[in-house]
């Protein structure tokens, strides 16, 4: 009696497993075919989603039986949602390409160009990213913001700064971010490149002066700029005309850090 509760048991075990099914893919940019890392896949109607890593790849598992509509999205980007239908044990590749969200590409972009252009009219890999996206994302470091700009892999290697930054194919370098030049306000961080054990990320801060944060990648950035052959990566700075302000602080449950950040402005 016992093995026969134990079989059935099993059989039922069996049964749930084989109800499921498994969709993975990747999720690049429809027009440089670039992965998009952090980008979300959601099973709409459903709390089930998964979120690409450092190649653009996801994988949901367990998933249900049936038809339903696979969501991709990123900030900055058009969502795309497709029909899915998956059986019993099946495996399904379903990989998206996301086109860059036309509101905001009209906007003149000056980093490493002779002429300022809009981002819609430039032959160029334009990235800029928005405050309301830098919220959004809730990067610890001023590197971590790197990794929402296609192409580019950033790891921690001392704290806070001190990261290493590398651009998909350039070669990587033995630290810092030898190929990629950092500027503020269209001025170099460093202006010879990284030093020993002081990258430019250490000099440089993401705070709520900060108006927006525009990439350019590519060999064309190298010819308004020395140590640049990657691209480049430009804080820019608010103006201050905007009148009103904000303040935040913020606290470090694990470190104990305390940081507080404000901006004002007025005619």
């Amino acid at each position: 009696m016992v093995i026969v509760l134990i079989g059935a048991g099993l059989l039922s075990l069996q049964s749930s497993f084989a109800q499921s099914g498994t969709i993975k893919g990747t999720v690049t940019d429809a027009q440089s075919h670039e992965t998009l890392v952090g980008a979300t896949l959601l099973i709409e109607g459903t709390l089930t989603g998964a979120i690409t890593d450092m190649d653009g790849n996801y994988v949901l598992t367990d998933v249900n039986n049936g038809t339903f509509r696979l969501k991709a999205s990123y900030v900055g980007y058009s969502p795309k949602s497709v029909e899915v239908t998956i059986h019993s044990g099946e495996e399904i590749a379903m990989n998206f390409e996301l086109v860059a969200d036309l509101m905001g590409l009209d906007e003149v972009v000056v980093t490493g160009l002779v002429n300022e252009k809009s981002a819609l009219r430039s032959a160029d890999a334009l990235t800029s990213l928005k405050p309301k996206f830098l919220n959004e994302l809730g990067a610890q470091t001023t590197a971590e913001i790197f990794k929402a700009i296609p192409g580019i892999h950033v790891e921690s290697s001392g704290g806070e700064g001190n990261a290493n930054i590398s651009v998909r194919g350039v070669p990587v370098a033995s630290g810092g971010s030898k190929f990629l030049l950092l500027q503020e306000d269209g001025l170099p961080i460093l202006q010879f490149g990284d030093i020993s054990f002081g990258n430019s990320d250490i000099f440089l801060r993401y705070d709520k002066t900060v108006n927006r944060i525009e990439a350019l990648k590519g060999g064309s950035a190298s010819t308004l700029a020395s140590n640049s052959p990657a691209g480049i990566i430009n804080f820019i700075s608010k103006t201050g005309v905007q009148e009103g302000g904000v303040i935040a602080t913020t606290f470090g449950l694990d470190y104990r850090t305390l940081r507080t950040d404000f901006v004002f402005g007025g005619s």
